[in-house]
């Protein structure tokens, strides 16, 4: 009797350790294979791809205030939309941005990568926007002889990231003073610095009211913070227009960071410049396509599109909806954290962190 009592009890003990273990080693291998949402097939930001490959125009990038071009091929389409695509200080090399550019290339639209430095320090600030405006030119003068396709000059966004969106914001609202072509919409990513007194504006009370216009701030960047963003989205004359919050988002060792450098995406095979200063080569060793480029970034971008060229899809780029705001969905179920969407200018307290707090969304 007290042999069997002690054997069931030693049984009872291993068998619960042996779940223990179980637990742990299953829960370890599940917590191991987590990855993050995928690039959905179709839609914003989706790889429902219609062209398979990309003709690229380089010849004119040699120096500052040139420009690269970027069609889309496989097939050729007969007419595209234009992408203006203003990189940030630093990353004149569009491998930075390259998935980027092949995604909305591969969508159907041409895409003009103006080249503003032609070093890291070369030319100094006052030259940026001179530069950017040089590029932007010759682009659509090298457009309108173009034979392979029609470009479609009436349907023009302008887009770019870090000093390139302020660049973006300022060309937006002085289009007719620089000469340059009015953009039906505008998306300005993590835009900055305001400190830097080129392409400075008081307020943006001057962007015409028809132009549509999304402002992205990472919720983690600790490059530029936000400061510049909510001056634009704040003070910007356009009618509709929503401020984004790209929050950070992290499960089991697996992290979206909100962080400064989430829009770029390498791609090598765009790699147009041999020597890399610091920023393009920490850009090589950080940026890849991920969860918050297909949801965030590459979405809205797709979305401003569709919604202001063929007034399509606009519940994905604005109005705080459901599909605006998805992220997509971990694989163990779980949904990433949502973008945050304000309608209204927000106005924090002061802080003295460069990303300030921002109060709940609409």
């Amino acid at each position: 009797m007290i042999t069997n009592y002690i054997l069931m009890n030693l049984l009872k003990r291993f068998t619960s350790i042996g779940l223990v273990f179980y637990f742990t080693i299953t829960t370890s291998l599940s917590f191991g294979q987590l990855y993050m949402p995928e690039q959905p097939e179709s839609g914003p930001g989706g790889k429902d791809y219609k062209h398979l490959s990309i003709d690229v125009v380089a010849e004119h990038a040699k120096k500052a205030g040139g420009f690269w071009l970027y069609y889309p091929a496989s097939p050729t389409p007969d007419s595209a939309n234009i992408v203006v695509f203003i990189p940030g200080f630093g990353v004149p090399n569009p491998a930075v941005y390259g998935k980027w550019i092949k995604h909305l290339v591969g969508k159907g639209n041409i895409v003009i990568y103006p080249r503003y430095q032609q070093k890291l320090l070369k030319p100094l600030l006052p030259g940026f926007v001179d530069n950017a405006v040089d590029g932007i030119k010759s682009a659509f003068e090298y457009l309108e002889k173009e034979e392979k396709l029609t470009p479609r000059f009436e349907n023009i966004i302008y887009t770019g990231h870090s000093y390139g969106g302020k660049i973006a914001a300022y060309l937006t609202v002085n289009y007719r003073e620089y000469g340059v072509p009015k953009p039906k919409a505008l998306l300005a990513n993590q835009p900055g610095l305001i400190a830097f007194k080129a392409a400075k504006l008081k307020d943006y009370t001057k962007m015409d009211e028809d132009i549509k216009l999304l402002v992205i701030i990472g919720a983690k960047d600790k490059i530029v913070g936000d400061n510049l963003g909510l001056l634009i989205f704040n003070t910007a004359g356009a009618k509709q227009k929503n401020l984004v919050i790209q929050p950070q988002d992290k499960r089991y060792g697996q992290e979206i960071d909100g962080s400064h450098d989430e829009p770029c995406a390498i791609d090598e095979q765009l790699d147009a410049i041999k020597r890399r200063n610091y920023v393009t080569r920490a850009a090589f060793r950080r940026c890849e396509s991920d969860v918050a480029d297909f949801y965030c970034y590459w979405k809205l971008l797709d979305a401003l599109i569709d919604c202001s060229f063929n007034n399509e899809n606009c519940e994905y780029a604005f109005g705080n909806t459901y599909e605006q705001t998805y992220m997509g969905v971990w694989s163990d179920g779980h949904a990433a954290e949502p973008l945050r969407i304000y309608k209204e200018p927000v106005y924090p307290n002061k802080s003295k962190r460069k990303n300030r707090k921002i109060g709940k969304p609409d």
